[in-house]
């Protein structure tokens, strides 16, 4: 039950990234279509880094959960048996803490962003904690994708 609405939430983060895929070309478009006339939204360059951090962020937990994360096959592909779960083991774990570690950091320091009003140095003042919101949220489904993975006994693990 807990693993099928963790998946869930994880194909949903995968969506949202996607979504701000779409988002940046749309606004890259609209910012180039501007400029042929002289003008410019003035807004482009930032919100484009924003959705492109939303873009790794929130597709961390998904492309785990796919099979397209980073891994190092050379390893994986000279190890059997017992060793090979073990391999899987120790680094699921040992990524998982780290996730976790860093998730709790990113919630302090967006906290702290919230707690001082810091925003950007821009047009639109925009209140960093919004982005950092979404890194947060990124790093915490890739969190719960590796306690998945985790408590799983490493079963379902790409």
């Amino acid at each position: 039950m807990v693993s099928r609405i963790a998946s869930k939430i994880v194909q949903g983060t995968g969506y949202l990234a996607g979504l701000a895929t779409v988002l940046i070309l749309l606004l890259v478009c609209v910012e180039v279509i501007a400029r042929f006339f002289n003008h410019s939204t003035q807004i482009a360059d930032e919100y484009a880094g924003y959705l492109n951090a939303a873009v790794i962020f929130l597709g961390l937990g998904y492309s785990l959960k796919e099979g397209a994360f980073i891994r190092i096959e050379l390893l994986y592909d000279k190890l059997k048996g017992a060793a090979f779960f073990w391999v899987k083991a120790l680094i699921t774990i040992s990524a998982l803490i780290f996730s976790a570690i860093l998730t709790y950091f990113l919630i302090l320091h967006t906290a702290y962003a919230y707690k001082q009003d810091v925003r950007a140095v821009s047009i639109l003042q925009t209140p960093e904690w919004v982005p950092m919101s979404i890194v947060v949220l990124g790093c915490a489904v890739l969190t719960l994708q590796l306690a998945i993975f985790t408590f799983t006994k490493f079963k379902n693990l790409p």
